[in-house]
C-alpha cells in the first residue's frame, strides 16, 4: 500500500511493531515527536489536525466522538 500512516522497512517491521518499539522508549510525546519527524503522513494529518477540539477531529475523519468516548478498555 503506497499511502501508509507507518513505514514499513521489512516484513517483520509491521506498524504495531514500530508503535510498540516507540512506546518502550519514553512517554508519548517522544512517540508523538518521532513520529511527526519521521514520517510525513503523519506530520501532515498532524498538522491537519491543530487547534481542533476532539469533537472537531473526529467528525472531520468521519467518526462519531461520543461512541469512542463511551468505549470500555
Amino acid at each position: 500500500m503506497a499511502n501508509m500512516l507507518f513505514n514499513r522497512n521489512n516484513q517483520n517491521n509491521t506498524p504495531l511493531a514500530q508503535l510498540q518499539q516507540l512506546r518502550q522508549q519514553g512517554p508519548s510525546n517522544v512517540l508523538f515527536n518521532k513520529m511527526y519527524n519521521s514520517n510525513p503522513q503523519f506530520k501532515q494529518f498532524a498538522d491537519s489536525m491543530q487547534g481542533k477540539t476532539p469533537e472537531q477531529a473526529f467528525s472531520e475523519n468521519g467518526l462519531d466522538f461520543n461512541r469512542f468516548k463511551n468505549l470500555k478498555w
